[in-house]
């Protein structure tokens, strides 16, 4: 690691824990990396085919035998000059696309330094062994942290925060620890699903609460001498073991012995399809230059891959709820101990019996017997949402997760600003695409992965500024051409056309293409 970037990081993690426990941690950073590494999403590590240097990526979807290549090695607008014969066929374009195209990696863009190890880090400063950083400042071990945040170690999935340990899925908080699902808040500790709260400890299902340990409620002297004693615990197994149980490993994957009785109120919401089918057809008739064969729920499958699985499950209380089965933290949650949200709104009222509270002993005991959690997050203005654990201002969507300002998504993961998004993941600001990935500001595109600005395109890696174009790698400001090769304009419209009858005739057959933007390197 370079030395300026190892202090920096260093002196951001000694003052994060001053901050978080009143005093530094013995020990190097590095001496936490295991621990701040388990619930983060893995990031892929390749060799560059030019240079033998590590190659870092934000996913390990790829193919292992593929090109790569680190981002300063890669040549924008390399021509591959592939012959008409080449492209005339989706299995010649493939074949011939396998022994030249390159995926990119240690991809660090506009104001952006200092960042090692990363992959997809924007505008940020002081980032180490992290992907997915935009705006931010102070990272080290995380994953998808944007809007400038800052000073955050071993944290995951959230915006506008600062000074965090092991936080997973925030928004606008600041000095948390070991917390989950919690928003416009502060001074957080093993809590989970905590909304406009601060100074709480172990607690869940908690809106607008403050000074509680559990779900008790104490005077606020006595919450800050309990606090400072419980934390000093914390900070003593830290330092001594170099890690601490996680609030989602305390609790088993079993059912409590005593399970409480609530009376949850159920949303109210409409569950109609028929606008979601609509949306998919517009897109697929769009890009495929024809309506779909079946209806959406047959492309389910296809849709979903390499994106958030979403599972259906029975809660303690005979409800429904759903979790992805592979996004940040919820793919640790112990499933025996879901519930709702208004589940476990209810159970939030339930309070921590006084005795609990005392030592960390005592408290931990009672996590392990009393604590639920959720894959759900709802909140803002939604409506029509279906299977979909987590919305905010969402409308018409369907087996997907984190649909935020967002109207009319299926089966996509992380669709933020955009419409008419179905399949794929991490798609920002854009419409009628299918099967997008780690993308903004796309307009009618088919599997495009870290893409920006780009429109009318299919099958793109690492492209900005495209216009009508197929299967480009490492390209910006191209139009009508198809595996980086140039073309007329007759010529790419005759070739995507004969493309795109291949394509649709497979999707007719299986409701799946056997490609994606993450095979097509594959070396034949």
């Amino acid at each position: 690691m370079d030395a300026q970037l190892e202090r920096q990081l260093q002196k951001g993690w000694d003052g994060t824990c001053r901050v978080l426990f009143g005093r530094e941690l013995e020990g190097a950073l590095s001496d936490y990396d295991a621990y701040l590494a388990r619930l983060v999403t893995p990031q892929a590590k390749r060799k560059s085919h030019l240079s033998g240097k590590e190659v870092t990526l934000a996913s390990d979807s790829y193919p292992k035998n593929a090109r790569f290549v680190s981002a300063e090695e890669a040549v924008q607008n390399r021509k591959y000059e592939l012959s008409i014969n080449d492209i005339k066929d989706i299995d010649s374009l493939l074949v011939a696309l396998s022994e030249k195209c390159e995926y990119s990696g240690n991809r660090h863009l506009g104001n952006t330094a200092f960042a090692e190890a990363s992959d997809i880090v924007a505008d940020s400063q002081y980032v180490y062994g992290s992907s997915k950083i935009e705006r931010c400042s102070n990272v080290a071990t995380s994953n998808m942290i944007r809007d400038g945040s800052k000073y955050a170690f071993g944290c995951q999935w959230f915006a506008k925060s600062e000074f965090m340990i092991q936080v997973h899925g925030a928004h606008t908080v600041k000095r948390a620890f070991e917390s989950y699902y919690v928003t416009t808040g502060s001074d957080t500790y093993f809590c989970y699903s905590c909304v406009g709260c601060h100074d709480l400890l172990f607690s869940f299902g908690q809106r607008n609460s403050s000074y509680r340990i559990g779900n008790l409620q104490v005077e606020k002297g006595k919450y800050a001498e309990l606090k400072k004693k419980l934390l000093s615990e914390v900070a003593d197994e830290l330092e001594r073991e170099k890690t601490f149980p996680s609030l989602l490993s305390i609790a088993p994957n079993t059912l409590p012995k005593n399970i409480p009785k609530i009376s949850p109120v159920p949303p109210k919401d409409v569950h109609d399809l028929a606008p979601i089918r609509k949306s998919f057809a517009s897109a697929y008739s769009i890009i495929f230059k024809r309506q779909p064969k079946h209806a959406l729920e047959e492309y389910k499958e296809w849709l979903l891959r390499n994106g958030a699985n979403i599972e259906k499950h029975s809660t303690a209380f005979g409800n429904t709820t759903y979790c992805p089965t592979n996004h940040c933290h919820i793919g640790f949650l112990p499933r025996k101990r879901l519930v709702t949200v208004p589940e476990m709104l209810e159970l939030g009222k339930i309070p921590t019996p006084r005795q609990a509270a005392e030592t960390l002993g005592s408290m931990m005991k009672w996590v392990e017997g009393n604590f639920f959690f959720t894959g759900e997050f709802y909140d803002g203005n939604n409506r029509n949402v279906n299977e979909t654990p987590c919305a905010y201002n969402a409308v018409n969507a369907l087996g997907g997760f984190d649909v935020t300002n967002t109207d009319n998504a299926a089966y996509c993961a992380i669709a933020l600003d955009s419409k008419h998004i179905h399949g794929g993941s991490w798609v920002l600001e854009s419409e009628f695409c299918i099967r997008c990935f780690d993308s903004t500001y796309l307009a009618r595109c088919l599997e495009c992965d870290f893409c920006t600005k780009c429109s009318d395109s299919y099958f793109c890696h690492n492209c900005e500024g495209l216009s009508d174009c197929m299967f480009c790698f490492n390209m910006k400001g191209a139009r009508y051409c198809i595996g980086n090769t140039q073309l007329s304009k007759e010529e790419y419209m005759k070739a995507r056309d004969a493309l795109l009858k291949r394509m649709t005739g497979a999707l007719d057959a299986k409701c799946a293409l056997p490609y994606s933007i993450f095979s097509i390197g594959a070396r034949k």
